[in-house]
């Protein structure tokens, strides 16, 4: 397909945010043209999903594959390192409609699915197209950007508004001087795909697994179901750890530092080892750092950026795709706007409040997380009728922030993480609850595996034996 010379919206970037922007201004009728700078389908990080997901899949046409082609995900489990407490946090204690079981997915098929009904609404895509260059001050409040296709050659392309959805490229804000570090949650995670592994402690069930780490890691290990006989399993640390186990065992002699660190943290869980104990790897390990940034600007009179492009924090929770897929819905409703009307900064500041908000609640809810004084997620089950009324609120309360209700509703949300972060109610809560180990609750939100696992991925499983 050749180059076009100009669209309504041009979008640098075609992951789901990108697609997400682009497919929904494209059913308002306007002309979008996406530029994504590799091929599709490609690999990529962060297969979890939340269920406040399901409303964006309705919307851009697209839930009906997913439930097909996806594993099925019925709520987390949080345990601690050494296995002796942990909590199942299961969406349908709290959410009463279909929306309650979520998605776990292989991002190279989701990726490219959306990207694929991006054009199947008219979107233009054209893959292997880099961006050079963006003008934000072209004549009468236009913009411009400069591409190459995949023969090398460039082109000019002019719009009324450029989307960066490039992802941790942050195309826009980097070349802006705009992007700046978060210090304090400086992580670098390693993952891998497995096969063969044991689906035991929910995994069957389609729970996703999150295993704290502690100490001075300050980090996590996840492992997702993503098949039916296929699981991914990440290791998050700090930055300064990483690097300084990395160096230890380099000055062992080790012929794989990266493997062999990935291999070593996985064995510090006893629940993770017996996963992996039969299993083996088929992809990766891989590791990402440049973790955690934001965006001193997110958005002007003819830019907007969206997903990764402005913010990205520590998945912990794995928000990040929700985050991504909304902010940009968000974005799309106000340009639709400003297209139609020729002003669109009310609608934009609205969006940008709202999704600053839902981020600024997600950062807040990974601090406490890491917080050694507050309440543990792994620890939380059973405390309800122990402690206090308000505890059990804020309970059905983290239900509803780990399914993803953090953007019109963040400030309540930000109490209620005040709440647990009260270093009285965690010296009450350690005494009655972490203090007693027969009160760790089950592993099961009652889910069957014809539920959780589509006949499609049963039979690819089947296939390869």
């Amino acid at each position: 397909m050749p180059l076009p010379t100009d669209a309504d919206v041009l979008v640098i970037g075609g992951g789901p945010s990108g697609s997400t922007v682009s497919t929904l201004l494209a059913q308002r009728g306007h002309r979008v043209t996406v530029f994504e700078r590799e091929r599709f389908p490609r690999d990529h990080v962060g297969e979890s999903l939340l269920p406040y997901c399901y409303g964006i899949f309705e919307e851009l046409g697209v839930l009906e594959a997913m439930k097909e082609r996806m594993v099925r995900k019925p709520g987390v489990r949080f345990i601690d390192v050494d296995g002796r407490h942990h909590t199942t946090w299961c969406f349908g204690h709290v959410i009463k409609d279909e929306s309650h079981l979520s998605f776990h997915v292989r991002r190279d098929r989701f990726d490219d699915m959306l990207l694929r009904n991006a054009e199947a609404h008219g979107v233009e895509v054209h893959e292997e197209t880099r961006v050079r260059s963006v003008d934000l001050d072209g004549p009468e409040g236009t913009v411009s950007v400069v591409v190459a296709g995949p023969d090398g050659e460039e082109r000019t392309v002019t719009g009324s508004y450029v989307i960066d959805a490039s992802g941790r490229d942050t195309f826009i804000a980097a070349r802006m001087g705009w992007k700046k570090a978060h210090d304090e949650l400086d992580r670098v995670a390693t993952s891998a795909h497995w096969e063969g592994v044991e689906f035991n402690g929910g995994l069957d069930e389609g729970l996703l697994q999150i295993v704290y780490l502690g100490g001075e890691k300050k980090g996590w290990i996840w492992v997702i179901p993503i098949g039916a006989d296929r699981v991914s399993i990440g290791v998050v640390v700090n930055n300064s750890y990483f690097k300084e186990r990395r160096a230890e065992l380099r000055a062992s002699r080790s012929e794989d530092t990266t493997l062999d660190y990935y291999l070593a943290e996985l064995r510090t869980s006893p629940f993770v080892d017996a996963v992996i104990r039969s299993g083996r790897m088929v992809q990766g390990p891989v590791v990402n750092g440049n973790y955690s940034y934001k965006s001193d600007t997110k958005y002007g009179p003819n830019f907007a950026l969206v997903g990764d492009a402005h913010t990205f924090i520590d998945p912990i929770f794995a928000s990040g795709i929700y985050l991504s897929m909304n902010s940009a819905r968000l974005v799309a409703y106000a340009l639709d706007e400003a297209l139609t009307s020729g002003d669109g900064k009310p609608a934009l500041d609205a969006a940008y409040e709202q999704i600053a908000g839902a981020y600024r609640t997600v950062e807040k809810a990974i601090r406490l997380f890491y917080n050694p004084t507050a309440i543990n997620f792994a620890q939380a089950g059973s405390a309800g009728e122990l402690i206090h009324e308000r505890h059990k609120n804020a309970m059905a309360s983290m239900h509803y922030l780990l399914a993803g209700d953090f953007f019109r509703r963040h400030e309540e949300y930000s109490r209620v993480i005040d709440l647990l972060a009260d270093p009285k109610l965690f010296a009450r809560y350690k005494t009655f609850v972490v203090d007693r180990p027969e009160l760790a609750t089950a592993s099961t939100c009652g889910m069957d595996r014809a539920q959780v696992f589509s006949e499609m991925l049963l039979q690819e499983a089947a296939a390869r034996g």
